[in-house]
């Protein structure tokens, strides 16, 4: 087997495994429990990651105090994804603004948000919709994207709110300064550390939109949505291999090899699956397995594994950005972490799935191999949806929470135009 290192990641500390597992019934029944409860915990987490992470009135350390953030635009996936690996539908296709603290628009006219291109050469705004202003100041929008789904993160960078009339609305952003009011943009400044010179709004399109190592391999989207893809289907495999377990027979053996066979396709992708498995038919589409969830050899894997292109290439570098803003950091350090989670948790599936493709079929079927078929199904679920501590409810986070806190990088910071903080188009 070739072997595995990652000199630029944390040393990772292996998973103590429990030393029996619970019979097969009393098992799923904790395990559902378990899930039960991460759910609760994830639902409340959830909405309070907004105002842990972007907190009213926080200013970053690049912006003067005197211009407050008074509102945030996030991006949401609408989930309706494309199975095709060619498309990108669903993935970042809606947006939510929230605005705090902010006068009423003039009698007659309204708040309109826009979606801004990144070349100011092609100018193709997105008209979001009016704003809806109430007493208390604050303001909302929900824009739920287009017909077909599009991917607004893959051309726009910039978001802007006017001031125009209520009784008309414009087809697009006024040309006449005055009107416009509130501003925010993902810096495209490159990076002066960065071997890549990648700016802020090339890092969160990779994660999110489009990836240029994942386009040349034939797939589209960007590296968080495979990621979540493909540990899901790791999850399914894993728990249909245990289930056959049952089969005792040539037929059950089979299926559970040809599953094994696939999870092992997406760990190690197409290369490294053949020098490990020689021989061995690819049970899965090829152009999906062309890119490996795990990292064999950082200086010559190309395109390196999902785990490591997104916390060592691209984590890393955000950090270091200084248009990054401290809620941002913050939120990468977390990603970062809950990765490396998910990398310890994924090479056990990786160790266990190998030793029992090559086992026998009185070994499959003997006690050595349930236990292998267990632990392999619960690491898969650990992988995806984290392990949740029963005693603490505390969460150690997997390949879910690092699904929407990627998304979460993608938030605009809004802010006042004014002289010191032009609204530029």
């Amino acid at each position: 087997a070739p072997k595995r290192s990652a000199p630029d990641l944390p040393a990772l500390v292996p998973v103590e495994l429990p030393s029996a597992v619970l019979p097969r019934k009393r098992r799923r029944g904790l395990f559902i429990a378990l899930i039960a409860l991460l759910i609760v915990v994830l639902i409340g987490s959830g909405v309070g990651t907004y105002f842990v992470f972007f907190p009213r009135g926080h200013t970053t350390g690049n912006t003067p105090p005197a211009i407050p953030i008074v509102g945030h635009t996030f991006f949401i996936s609408s989930g309706l994804i494309s199975t095709n690996p060619e498309s990108n539908q669903g993935i970042t296709d809606q947006l939510q603004v929230n605005m705090e603290k902010i006068p009423p628009p003039q009698s007659g006219q309204s708040y309109y948000a826009w979606l801004l291109s990144v070349s100011q050469a092609d100018w193709k705004p997105i008209s979001l919709g009016k704003l809806a202003f109430n007493p208390d100041g604050t303001a909302s929008l929900t824009y739920a994207g287009d017909a077909e789904h599009t991917d607004l993160l893959a051309n726009n960078s910039r978001f802007l709110i006017t001031e125009e009339d209520a009784g008309t609305p414009p087809p697009s952003p006024s040309l006449d300064q005055s009107t416009w009011r509130y501003y925010a943009e993902f810096s495209q400044k490159p990076g002066l550390q960065d071997p890549k010179k990648y700016s802020l709004y090339d890092h969160i399109q990779h994660l999110l939109a489009a990836d240029p190592k994942l386009k040349d391999a034939g797939l589209n989207g960007g590296l968080d949505i495979w990621l979540f893809r493909n540990t899901e289907k790791i999850v399914e495999w894993s728990g249909s291999a245990r289930d056959a377990w049952n089969s005792k027979s040539a037929a059950g053996a089979d299926l559970i090899r040809r599953q094994l066979s696939r999870i092992l396709a997406y760990l190690d992708g197409t290369i490294y699956y053949h020098i490990e498995l020689p021989g061995e038919s690819l049970r899965v589409d090829p152009t999906i397995a062309k890119v490996a969830l795990l990292e064999f050899d950082v200086e010559k894997q190309d395109p390196p594994g999902y785990l490591y292109h997104i916390g060592t290439r691209h984590l890393h570098a955000l950090i270091q950005l200084p248009d990054a803003s401290p809620d941002q950091k913050e939120l990468a350090v977390r990603i970062s972490k809950a990765i490396d989670n998910v990398n310890v948790w994924l090479q056990t599936v990786h160790n266990d799935a190998l030793k029992l493709f090559k086992m026998t079929n009185g070994q499959l079927f003997g006690d050595d191999g349930r236990l292998l078929l267990d632990e392999l199904a619960t690491q898969a679920n650990y992988a995806f949806v984290g392990q949740i501590n029963p005693y603490t409810s505390q969460v150690k986070e997997g390949v879910v929470q690092v699904h929407y806190n990627i998304q979460r990088l993608a938030t605009f910071e809004i802010r006042e135009c004014t002289s010191s903080h032009p609204c530029a188009l």
